[in-house]
């Protein structure tokens, strides 16, 4: 009991790693940024940082009880990873179709008109753990977008192999949606990544039955 309560109150403490913001601006322009606060490998880190990021908008969809726009991006992903990992040993780096939204630099000092905030940490057993925060309204669209403009710097910065290794754990992490938890179980925010960043498999039994939502496409 000692123990735990004195990592919770800051005997342990777990490492600030980075921090996400997207920001909304007027005329649909998002300025997409990452500030890295500790971290020896930051593309490295990009990749469980994506994983939680990508679970925790899920979660936040269905909570709002946008499940359907939840699963319509986990379909769209699908495709995507497809695209970029079409060839194997070479990535492809495509423009994501945004619609209106468009990626640029901050107007100056004109405050966002929404604002999109995760804060990511590592404690001292190597576990992750992803704090967010985000504007209300319109949540079906804004959400679901601020992962995409995180993604698509993803795809345009990352190395070819944490790109791999983002887009495959996507893949991991849709398995494990579809054959273990759903992504509005509050377990599954930390159980969900950190499966994608293992090596584990999902046993066969737990394969076999029908999943109603699509099935992933095959690398």
């Amino acid at each position: 009991m000692f123990k735990r309560l004195w990592s919770r109150f800051g005997g342990e403490r777990a490492v600030h790693k980075a921090t996400v913001r997207i920001d909304f601006f007027p005329q649909d322009l998002a300025v997409p940024r990452i500030f890295w606060h500790q971290s020896r490998e930051p593309a490295q880190d990009t990749v469980a940082l994506g994983l939680f990021f990508y679970a925790r908008i899920l979660y936040e969809l269905a909570e709002l009880n946008e499940t359907r726009t939840a699963k319509e991006l986990m379909c769209f992903l699908d495709k995507v990873r497809g695209l970029v990992l079409a060839q194997e040993g070479e990535v492809k780096r495509p423009r994501l179709p945004l619609g209106a939204v468009r990626l640029g630099e901050a107007p100056g000092q004109e405050p966002p008109l929404r604002q999109y905030r995760a804060e990511f940490y590592q404690g001292q057993d190597g576990g992750f753990r992803l704090d967010f925060q985000g504007s209300i309204g319109k949540e079906g669209f804004y959400l679901p977008a601020a992962f995409l403009v995180f993604l698509q710097t993803c795809i345009n910065d990352l190395p070819e192999e944490d790109l791999k290794q983002l887009l495959t754990g996507v893949g991991r992490l849709h398995t494990y949606y579809r054959y273990r938890k759903d992504f509005w179980d509050g377990t599954a925010i930390t159980a969900g990544p950190a499966f994608a960043l293992s090596r584990e498999e999902i046993a066969p039994k737990e394969t076999a039955s029908e999943s109603k939502t699509p099935q992933p496409e095959e690398e």
